[in-house]
């Protein structure tokens, strides 16, 4: 029974891990913060009244939340660098992996988060002004988000996980998405799963998307994604005891002669 709370029982890994996760998200929503903070005092008082929401309202709330989003891109792309080493029992400094993470990738990745608020606006506010238009205007631009949604799903684990240019990264994201479909679908109701969560049990839910709300669906969707980034990952090529130890003793004999 005491094996059971060893450090190195199934168990003890487990709530580490979820302790890890839960760390990852405190730290995203710190930079989700004026994102979060800008969009409840625009468009909170409207959503709790339970009244129709404006094309104007959501149109300014939109516009100035391009620059409050900026710093919730490089947070994504660190949570997901973070989140598949431990998806894969790689050893690392949760807190310094993140920040590192994130000071690298910092002015790509925000401009990627622009770049997907722009487009991700643009189409809600088309399908607000088309709302009574022409239905099949109305399909395409439900087509045209749920295809753009499931190529967001990957962009900021390639910018976490490879180096590559702003198209190449999103260039890669829908082929990506597409090549792994399956996988794609069940990342995007993970995704969405606090969504749904917030919808139908109301506030009642905040405590637990406050500690998992972005890294828990993050973490299962690194689970997801980690054997198909393993096919574009350079292999490593494997070494023997026996090669190891005559590198080692080279190694050391170079050092000696130096």
């Amino acid at each position: 029974m005491g094996r059971i709370f060893d450090l190195d029982s199934p168990l003890m890994r487990g709530l580490n891990k979820m302790a890890d996760v839960m760390w990852i998200n405190v730290l995203v929503l710190i930079f989700a913060l004026p994102l979060l903070v800008q969009q409840f005092f625009m468009l909170g008082p409207i959503v709790f009244e339970g009244q129709e929401l404006a094309v104007n309202y959501v149109f300014y709330a939109w516009l100035f939340g391009i620059v409050c989003c900026i710093p919730l891109g490089p947070a994504l792309t660190a949570m997901h660098f973070v989140l598949l080493k431990i998806v894969r029992d790689e050893e690392s400094y949760i807190t310094k992996t993140f920040f590192k993470s994130l000071k690298e990738n910092f002015l790509q990745s925000a401009i990627l988060m622009v770049i997907q608020f722009i487009a991700g606006g643009i189409l809600l506010l088309d399908f607000m002004l088309m709302k009574d238009g022409n239905v099949i205007y109305r399909y395409i631009i439900t087509a045209a988000t749920i295809i753009l949604f499931m190529a967001s799903l990957y962009i900021f684990p390639l910018q976490a996980k490879f180096e590559n240019s702003l198209p190449g990264t999103l260039k890669n994201s829908f082929l990506v998405a597409v090549m792994a479909l399956p996988k794609t679908v069940v990342m995007a109701i993970v995704t969405l799963l606090p969504f749904f969560l917030l919808y139908f049990l109301d506030l009642k839910v905040m405590p637990l998307l406050f500690l998992l709300g972005i890294a828990g669906p993050g973490f299962l969707c690194a689970a997801l994604y980690s054997e198909t980034f393993k096919k574009f990952e350079p292999k490593e090529e494997a070494v023997s005891e026996e090669e190891e130890l005559e590198n080692a003793i080279k190694k050391i004999d170079d050092e000696n002669t130096q």
